[in-house]
C-alpha cells in the first residue's frame, strides 16, 4: 500500500519535472524504521536542478495532493539543488486525510531548523525512491549549523530533546522511541519519561550541544 503510494508520487514528480528531477527520497520515520501506519506521516523530499516558477510549484502541489494518501498524511519538500548547503525549500506541502493542509512556497523564517535537521538525518538514513543515494546529493551540514538547528528545535519543540541529546553525546541519529529509551536509561529509569524527566532531558541536551 505505502510502496504503491510512493511510486505514484514519484510518477507525478517525473511527469512534472522530467530531466530537471535530480532525485526523490523517503525520509523521516519510514526511513529510520519507526513508521506506524496508524499515526505516522510520509516524509518525502525531492531535489530539482532549478527553481520552478510559482505557477509550476502550485501545479505540482495540486498534483501531489490529488494522490490519495493511505496514512495520516504527506509531508513533502522540494529543493532547488543550489539551496542545499543551507536547506531552503522552494515547496513545502503538508496534506492528507488526518493532517491540516499547509502549502508554503517560501519557508517560514522561524522554522528553518527543521529542514537542516531533516536533511542531516535523511542524508544518512534516507531511502532512495529515484536518483542517487541521498548522501551524494545532500551536503552534510556543518556541526555549527546543525548545533544551532538543534538548539532552535529544543526551544520550539521540547519533544525533540531525547533525539538531540543522543546526537550530541553519540553523534548518531536514533528513532524517536529509541531516543526516549536512551534518555530514560541515562536518567536511570524506563520510558515513558515523566514531565520532570523531560525537563531534565531538555537541559541535558542543551548542555551537551554546547553553545549554538
Amino acid at each position: 500500500m505505502l510502496d504503491d503510494y510512493l511510486d505514484a508520487l514519484v510518477a507525478v514528480l517525473r511527469a512534472r519535472l522530467g530531466e530537471r528531477l535530480v532525485g526523490v527520497w523517503l525520509f523521516g520515520s519510514a526511513a529510520l524504521g519507526d513508521f506506524d501506519p496508524a499515526t505516522s506521516d510520509v516524509d518525502v523530499q525531492a531535489v530539482a536542478t532549478e527553481r520552478l516558477a510559482t505557477e509550476e510549484r502550485l501545479a505540482l502541489a495540486e498534483d501531489l495532493a490529488a494522490v490519495p494518501c493511505p496514512v495520516r498524511g504527506l509531508e513533502f519538500v522540494l529543493y532547488d539543488r543550489e539551496d542545499l548547503a543551507e536547506p531552503r525549500p522552494q515547496l513545502n506541502l503538508n496534506h492528507g486525510p488526518r493532517m491540516e493542509h499547509r502549502l508554503d512556497l517560501e519557508p517560514p523564517a522561524n522554522e528553518w531548523f527543521w529542514f537542516t535537521v531533516d536533511v542531516a538525518i535523511g542524508r544518512e538514513h534516507g531511502r532512495t525512491l529515484a536518483g542517487p543515494p541521498p548522501h551524494e546529493v545532500f551536503p552534510a551540514p556543518g556541526d555549527e549549523r546543525l548545533t544551532a538547528a538543534l538548539h532552535a528545535a529544543l526551544a520550539f519543540h521540547p519533544e525533540a530533546a531525547p533525539r538531540a541529546w543522543a546526537w550530541a553525546v553519540e553523534r548518531r541519529w536514533l528513532t524517536k522511541p529509541a531516543a526516549e529509551r536512551w534518555a530514560a536509561a541515562r536518567l536511570g529509569g524506563q520510558p515513558p519519561l515523566t514531565r520532570a524527566q523531560r525537563e531534565r532531558v531538555v537541559g541535558a541536551a542543551a548542555a551537551a550541544l554546547g553553545p549554538g
